[in-house]
């Protein structure tokens, strides 16, 4: 009886504990949504450029956010990627062009944003171009915080998740040009998937937005394959490598192919005519022939075998 009184005793602390402990919330339970999560703008000055953003939140929780504006150029090692720039770097290059981009809330300039749980907001980015504006182009990410940071350039570990828009201007665009810098696969292969490497190039002032797709015919001229590209931008002299629609990778997802194959890889961007290059491979499926050539050789040998 003693040995079943302390246990009940143990078990009966223990749930008033639970019941009655602290519950501590953690700000990884913040989630949030925003749309667009790319803004493009190709403006003349002088402009006061506005367009929407939506935000939400979709937690259970309310939310008090702050927002930074973060200056970025492509990346030296063209990858596609993006290299983010320190105030300081960025201002001595491009004025004060930041300092004209601000966040409206009902019309009213806001540095802050409160959200309820699962609150739903309409902002407005606003651009004031001024007629004497450097026609270059301006990159930057409107990135919201989970607090106030008055030093841009300080750690970012209170940046939400996932949340934030990539904002492109063009400001006075004078034309652009691209040029397809790698279309390629292995010359040989056994068999499918058929991996492509794509990667265009723009060599312009202006950043681009750039489509495609990739036909493949067999050895007869016949298409046998189609691979869509999905759309990509690609900032003001800078390389990025291009993806399938379906996934990251290029790829034709045919298994056995025999023969000689011709790819045609067709980009287009803005309204300029589009970029073309052909590639060829040759599949030889070895597998199979080793599969079938042990199997003729088993046979002759039975063949032989029952003759005998």
């Amino acid at each position: 009886m003693r040995l079943k009184s302390k246990i009940f005793l143990a078990g009966y602390v223990l749930i008033i504990i639970l019941l009655f402990a602290p519950k501590i919330s953690n700000a990884s339970g913040y989630s949030l949504s925003i749309y667009p999560t790319i803004i493009k703008i190709k403006t003349n000055p002088p402009a006061l450029v506005k367009t929407g953003i939506r935000i939400k939140n979709l937690s259970d929780y309310p939310v008090d956010l702050s927002y930074v504006l973060k200056p970025f150029v492509a990346d030296d090692n063209n990858s596609g990627q993006v290299k983010y720039l320190l105030y300081s770097d960025y201002t001595s290059r491009n004025t004060n062009f930041l300092q004209r981009v601000r966040i409206l809330e009902n019309g009213q300039t806001i540095s802050e944003i409160i959200l309820s749980p699962k609150q739903e907001k309409n902002l407005t980015l606003l651009i004031d171009i001024p007629k004497e504006e450097e026609p270059i182009d301006h990159y930057f990410s409107l990135v919201f915080l989970t607090q106030n940071q008055d030093n841009p350039d300080s750690s970012y570990s209170q940046i939400v998740e996932g949340i934030g828009t990539n904002v492109l201007v063009s400001i006075n665009p004078q034309g652009y040009k691209a040029k397809i810098a790698d279309f390629s696969t292995l010359p040989f292969v056994s068999g499918g998937p058929v991996k492509f490497n794509v990667k265009a190039e723009n060599i312009g002032e202006n950043f681009i937005n750039t489509t495609g797709y990739i036909i493949i015919n067999n050895i007869f001229g016949q298409t046998v394959g189609k691979v869509d590209l999905a759309p990509k931008n690609i900032l003001a002299k800078s390389t990025a490598k291009m993806s399938s629609r379906e996934n990251g990778d290029i790829i034709w997802p045919e298994k056995f192919l025999l023969g000689t194959y011709r790819a045609k890889l067709n980009v287009n961007y803005e309204t300029y005519p589009t970029l073309s290059r052909e590639i060829r491979f040759i599949a030889i499926p070895t597998k199979q022939i080793i599969l079938l050539t042990i199997i003729g050789i088993l046979i002759i040998f039975i063949r032989k075998r029952i003759k005998s």
